[in-house]
């Protein structure tokens, strides 16, 4: 199966999970998970520009449109995916993946597949609080690391049930 033609099918499941479960759940009113970033985060490393930056787009105003956050999710996911080929280069060795090899655990490696991700969503969160609370503080600064530890988890797990070689 074509991959942009997987992404398409796996994004209403994944916007769903995202709008009718996990934005109703705040765990000591820090912590926010979101599952969503899976989807940019597995794309293969040589995904055309134009269908990354369409398809980020289109994910984060889906979840604007549901959650009402007047475009802070477009602007955080369209960021994550302006930057995603720079981090990838940095923490994924590129000898042991293909240009269209999806970025899953089988593929790189649970120390790299982490880092990656970890630095993927903390980049996210800290676009998306800083920008839905117009401040930075420490309550920002705690909300963002706890949150991104959590969804750097949910991720890590979910991505073996959803995403195989």
């Amino acid at each position: 199966m074509n991959k942009e033609v997987k992404y398409i099918i796996l994004l209403p499941f994944f916007l769903f999970v995202q709008i009718y479960i996990l934005n109703e759940v705040m765990f000591a009113s820090y912590i926010n998970p979101y599952l969503y970033l899976i989807i940019l985060l597995v794309m293969p490393f040589k995904t055309q520009k134009w269908f990354l930056l369409i398809y980020a787009f289109i994910l984060g105003l889906s979840v604007d449109i549901f959650s009402e956050t007047l475009g802070m999710h477009s602007s955080a996911c369209l960021i994550i995916a302006l930057l995603k080929p720079a981090i990838t280069k940095i923490t994924i060795p590129h000898n042991i993946i293909e240009e269209n090899d999806e970025l899953i655990v089988q593929k790189i490696g649970i120390k790299s597949f982490i880092l990656f991700t970890s630095i993927v969503v903390f980049i996210h969160h800290s676009i998306l609080f800083i920008l839905e609370h117009a401040s930075i503080d420490l309550r920002i600064l705690l909300k963002i690391i706890l949150s991104t530890i959590i969804s750097s988890i949910i991720i890590t797990i979910c991505q073996f049930f959803f995403f195989r070689v």
